[in-house]
Order: structure tokens, then sequence, then C-alpha cells
């Protein structure tokens, strides 16, 4: 699958399940780890859960599997690892207190 088909595929299935404030960070070239890293939030554990649920059944869907998924058990901060894109669902306040994006920023400018 090409990057950007797993990329678009993704957003939608997280924006289809309401996913909130979704931010992309393009590290192509700027990173050895993944050429995209993606941001979002949910209200709940469930919602979280729900978002990563419907990315990795998206996915399946279209013969992508990741190659990890750390976190769906408690919904707090959920890691999907698609290779060239890492996907990161937090709880809202989780995400208010790890503040990775401003890591992302400093590589992405």
């Amino acid at each position: 699958m090409e990057t950007t088909d797993l990329l678009l595929t993704i957003k939608d299935a997280a924006l289809d399940i309401k996913a909130l404030d979704l931010v992309t960070f393009d590290l192509e070239g700027k990173s050895s780890l993944t050429e995209f890293i993606i941001i979002c939030h949910g209200t709940s554990t469930a919602h979280t859960k729900g978002i990563a649920d419907n990315i990795g059944y998206s996915l399946k869907k279209k013969k992508q599997l990741p190659l990890g998924v750390e976190g769906a058990e408690n919904g707090e901060w959920i890691l999907m690892d698609y290779n060239a894109v890492i996907v990161h669902i937090f709880l809202e306040e989780s995400r208010e207190r790890y503040q990775i994006e401003e890591l992302f920023q400093q590589i992405d400018a």
C-alpha cells in the first residue's frame, strides 16, 4: 500500500469515529523512524479504543496489519505502528500532559 493511501485511510477511519484535533506531522526525510505521525484524541477510553479499532479494521480490510499496537488495554494512550505512519490516540488529559506535539513540531519545522 502506498504511504499516501495508508495516511488517508488512517485519517478517514479516525475521523469517521469523531477523533478530535487530528494533526499530521510530515517527517519524510527528517526521521529514520517513520514518514508521518498522526496525533488525535478521544473523549473517553471507549472512544479512544473505538478510534483504534476502526483504524485497525479499515486497514485490515486492505490487508495492512500494524507492526505493533501498545496501550489498547487501558485506552489512555494508544500507539499504532504502521511503519510509514505511526498513530498516537490519546485521552484529552493525557495528550495535554505529555505534549508530544511539541517534539514533532520541532522536527517537522
